[in-house]
């Protein structure tokens, strides 16, 4: 290992639930102090009162590492980003940076409504440090990158979400600092624009600068973290090899998916739509705990809205998968409603949308189900491993086999048919001497 970027020792962040801890002007100081006289707490109260996000967390990164951080919502992650950021102050313990650091912690941090979208571009690049003739330079290239060149002179009070976070993470990005911290960025973006900022995070990695990446992408993790840091309830679960740091959330996660849906807090998206349950049903519309290779099964997604207004122009979509958190790698199928029917789909109040699967293409085995659902191309409501479907094997040929013996992986049943063909065998031909010499 190198030069150290990041030094982390012992660090913990205690809460007091139910305090104000936010002073801004001179009477709210005042006020507090009085208060504080008036009434006397305990320490007992106190205590059991302390909310603590973070206890005793240690780890280094490297310059030029890229690493990762892992866990389940409230685990503590945006408490250490936040402090490694110098937006909070630790309780206790270290958090030493050594380089120029730039960070992309929320959507638009330093954006200015009523500006326009290259405004704020000058606006917040000066906020992470650059000068402005550093950004003229590289103006073009920021506003390349975000791929919202049609919008770049509106206001960004305009912009959906996608919009915000494309023009935020391509400033931070350009101001080529020695540290950059992303958190998340990547749920948000078509697959087009992920790739340009995994693209980007490397290339950074390559010319020796740090990137510290917080995601629920176990993929990314995986391919483009050295190591990783798992958190979980604030404390350091497990600190080493990325893979193995994955693996372990993984087990993790897929004790979640046997828990009710619409109390999961491992999601993303804006929640006016939210997905509630998961429900398989045989062909005769009974809930089944198993469904069965070959057979008629249906898949009921229930869901509920935040408030009463129509969700409109949404888009659901469930796939199957072998692999814990592996959203694209390791898909078995997917199923989509803009697919099959263009109609548009409208929401509201709560209910549920029935996929239905004539003949169930799967071999036997557990499969977790990733739902996802937009509206106007904005997340709503995403989570890798909702559910697990248990899958026997059924009589999916007609044959009483689904596959040959001794096969032990899971597979995807596709109906099919072979024919045998012989090759002719070919006929003897005469053979016919050669001319002589003399027959010239």
């Amino acid at each position: 290992m190198g030069h150290i970027a990041i030094q982390v020792e012992h660090l913990s962040k205690r809460y007091q639930l139910g305090a104000t801890v936010r002073h801004d002007t001179l009477r709210d100081r005042l006020a507090h102090t009085f208060g504080a006289l008036r009434k006397k707490r305990s320490v007992v109260d106190d205590a059991a009162k302390a909310f603590w996000a973070l206890r005793d967390v240690s780890f280094d990164i490297a310059q030029g590492e890229v690493f990762g951080i892992i866990g389940h919502n409230g685990a503590g992650k945006s408490t250490l980003l936040k402090i490694l950021s110098r937006i909070t102050e630790p309780t206790s313990g270290t958090a030493d940076i050594y380089g120029r650091l730039s960070s992309l912690l929320e959507v638009g941090t330093g954006f200015h409504p009523e500006l326009t979208g290259r405004e704020n571009i000058y606006l917040n690049a000066a906020i992470l440090g650059m000068h402005r003739i550093e950004i003229k330079r590289k103006l073009d290239e920021i506003i390349d990158f975000s791929g919202i060149e049609e919008f770049i002179d509106t206001p960004v009070k305009r912009y959906s979400s996608g919009m915000y976070v494309r023009l935020a993470f391509s400033v931070a990005a350009h101001v080529e600092p020695e540290i950059l911290i992303v958190d998340e960025v990547l749920a948000v973006g078509d697959a087009s624009f992920q790739e340009k900022c995994l693209g980007k995070m490397q290339q950074a990695s390559r010319g020796g600068r740090t990137v510290l990446i917080v995601s629920h992408n176990l993929p990314v993790i995986e391919h483009l973290c050295q190591r990783a840091l798992l958190l979980s309830k604030g404390h350091v679960a497990l600190l080493g090899e990325a893979k193995k740091v994955v693996e372990a959330y993984a087990g993790m996660t897929a004790e979640l998916s046997r828990s009710a849906l619409y109390e999961r807090t491992d999601r993303q998206g804006k929640g006016q739509v939210i997905a509630a349950a998961i429900e398989m049903l045989d062909g005769n519309g009974n809930i089944r705990a198993s469904a069965i290779g070959g057979r008629e099964t249906i898949l009921r997604w229930h869901y509920r809205c935040s408030h009463h207004d129509i969700i409109r122009n949404c888009r659901v979509e469930l796939s199957l998968h072998v692999k814990v958190g592996d959203p694209y790698e390791t898909a078995y199928f997917l199923m989509s409603t803009d697919l099959v029917d263009p109609t548009p789909l409208d929401l509201r109040g709560e209910g549920w949308i029935d996929f239905r699967l004539p003949e169930l293409p799967l071999s036997g085995g557990n499969y977790y189900v990733m739902s996802y659902v937009e509206s106007n191309r904005e997340v709503q409501d995403w989570i890798h491993n909702a559910t697990l479907l248990t899958v026997v094997d059924g009589d999916f040929y007609g044959t009483g086999k689904a596959y040959p013996p001794g096969w032990r992986g899971k597979c995807v049943l596709v109906k099919y048919s072979w024919k045998q063909g012989e090759k002719a065998s070919p006929t003897c031909q005469k053979n016919t001497a050669a001319p002589t010499h003399d027959d010239l």
